[in-house]
């Protein structure tokens, strides 16, 4: 039939090539006369030698390729890779000192001497199967363009992830404040390329610092983002009238709740973040907090201190209030301010099961236990590495940020 009812062409007359080594030349030309009647109305067989090569497949539906174990095959290679590049079907008859030779071949293998019946039977099979094989290969095509295409875009996106980093990491403070007898460390982390935590330290006058960190709920560009926009919007001062006034901690988290309220849109973006002045000449600091983990005071004595605030998330509610907290740092007393990633830094379960990545206070004994780090910079570096050594850091769950504010013994 070469036309459906619908009007459809029907499949094209079969062309086959029968290709043989010398030894079989006989053989190709019996089998060559039979395939016509065998394999159906319309199909024309032509012989070749395959010494030919790709000619022998140039224009053939499919190839039956005799192989006799006395020949030496010339020009087999050329022939198959042009019966795989034009998607021809390859049915591989042999004698048995070809066997062996055949066993390795990627085409159906039959005996040379088998009824011509049965393989032109195999013959009608593969040319059934060759539309849908013609099918398969050109969605593989589209596939591996699509793929091609979409590898491109990860590459590309990858690249401006690693900017993203490498942007946000030159925003960071590159060196921290020297004043009177107070100095400041940090340690970050992020969970992927650039970091939901962002904190700062600055010089607010002669005698004070101000410490900054913010948290955006999640991770990853979207809070990277956030939490830029928050640290750079961070008011410390009122300047006029030829003098200035210290912004109190609770005065300015309120300022920046009230700013990212203002220019929210339909999605609710919200953060957590800490803010300590500190007079670097008494030690007397003061500190508020928006929906962030307690900072911890760590005794020169040994004692662990929590500064437990009130005040919710900055972005949630409108008229937030966020209680200043006033604390004195005595010679060798530090002040250690944290994300919240350290709850699941330190699992509550360190043998690995699957309740390790619950949050847990075991960070405040990891805290407890790097007290005797002669020096701030030397405590984030111990607290570096016991992060390294926790089931599952290479994979965190969480960005993970610590500041330590240290007072010096005379």
């Amino acid at each position: 039939m070469t036309r459906s009812a619908r009007g459809r062409p029907g499949p094209s007359p079969a062309v086959i090539s029968v290709t043989a080594t010398p030894a079989f030349a006989a053989r190709a030309h019996q089998l060559a006369d039979a395939f016509p009647a065998l394999v159906g109305s319309g199909t024309t067989a032509r012989v070749h030698a395959v010494s030919e090569g790709a000619a022998a497949a140039e224009g053939a539906t499919a190839v039956v390729l005799l192989l006799h174990g006395a020949d030496v095959a010339e020009g087999l290679s050329a022939l198959l890779d042009a019966a795989e590049e034009s998607r021809t079907g390859v049915l591989t008859l042999v004698d048995d000192a070809a066997a062996a030779r055949a066993a390795a071949a990627t085409t159906p293998v039959e005996g040379a001497g088998d009824d011509p019946a049965r393989i032109a039977a195999l013959l009608r099979g593969m040319l059934l199967r060759q539309p849908e094989v013609e099918r398969l290969t050109r969605e593989l095509a589209i596939a591996s363009r699509f793929t091609g295409g979409l590898r491109g875009e990860i590459a590309r996106m990858q690249e401006e992830l690693q900017l993203a980093a490498q942007v946000q990491r030159e925003f960071l403070p590159r060196a921290f404040p020297a004043l009177g007898s107070v100095r400041v460390d940090a340690f970050c982390r992020p969970a992927s390329y650039v970091s939901g935590d962002v904190y700062d330290v600055v010089r607010l006058d002669e005698r004070h610092i101000g410490v900054f960190l913010a948290d955006a709920v999640g991770h990853g560009v979207p809070a990277a983002l956030l939490t830029m926009v928050i640290c750079r919007g961070l008011p410390t001062k009122d300047v006029g009238h030829g003098t200035y006034r210290l912004i109190p901690p609770g005065e300015a988290l309120a300022r920046i709740n009230s700013d990212m309220l203002a220019h929210q849109g339909r999605t609710t973006r919200f953060a957590t973040a800490v803010y300590c002045v500190v007079d670097t000449e008494s030690g007397a600091c003061r500190l508020a907090s928006a929906g962030h983990p307690p900072a911890v005071v760590l005794r020169a004595g040994g004692a662990l201190e929590p500064v437990d605030c009130g005040g919710g998330l900055l972005g949630v509610f409108e008229g937030e209030d966020y209680p200043d907290v006033e604390f004195t740092l005595l010679p060798g007393d530090r002040l250690l301010i944290h994300s919240d990633g350290f709850e699941q830094a330190f699992p509550g379960d360190p043998t690995g099961t699957r309740q390790a990545r619950l949050p847990s206070k075991r960070y405040l004994d990891e805290f407890a236990a790097v007290r005797a780090a002669p020096d701030a910079s030397s405590l984030v570096q111990q607290v570096s590495r016991r992060v390294d050594m926790q089931f599952g850091s290479v994979h965190q769950a969480d960005d993970i940020t610590l500041l330590v504010v240290e007072r010096t013994a005379p």
